[in-house]
């Protein structure tokens, strides 16, 4: 057996345990969570402090060595100046996640400058509602 198909087969097989999920939304929300924390300069140290913890609570969960509770994921979001959401949807779907900033919002993520085309089906190579899609 092949080496690229076996490491195919293995992560096949993954995608079939909830583990391999949870972990999934662990580094998610982690690397949210860290984005967050750079663009609006805040440092771990101050997170922690607007947590009432210590600084190595925060390395524990930037490296995802905590268990988080839904509680925890909004604590830590609203200290970094964001808000949690939680979405499920059907598994066959291709969901992307865009944040709309007020105008008000004295914080531009660098992420968000980007110019913005249309793209077609073909191009995505998903048919999402038949509507289009804008990509960077």
């Amino acid at each position: 057996m092949k080496t690229g198909k076996s490491f195919v087969s293995l992560f096949k097989k993954a995608r079939e345990r909830d583990a391999y999920w949870v972990e999934k939304s662990i580094l998610t929300f982690t690397e949210e969570l860290y984005r967050l924390v750079e663009t609006g300069n805040l440092s771990r140290a101050e997170l922690a402090r607007r947590l009432g913890t210590s600084p190595a609570y925060i390395t524990k969960v930037f490296r995802g060595d905590v268990n988080f509770t839904i509680e925890s994921m909004v604590k830590l979001a609203r200290a970094a100046g964001g808000m949690l959401h939680i979405h499920v949807a059907p598994d066959d779907c291709a969901v992307r996640w865009f944040d709309i900033f007020a105008r008000e919002s004295k914080v531009i993520p660098p992420w968000t400058r980007g110019e913005f085309r249309e793209v077609d089906t073909e191009e995505r190579g998903v048919r999402e509602h038949g509507k289009p899609s804008l990509v960077a």
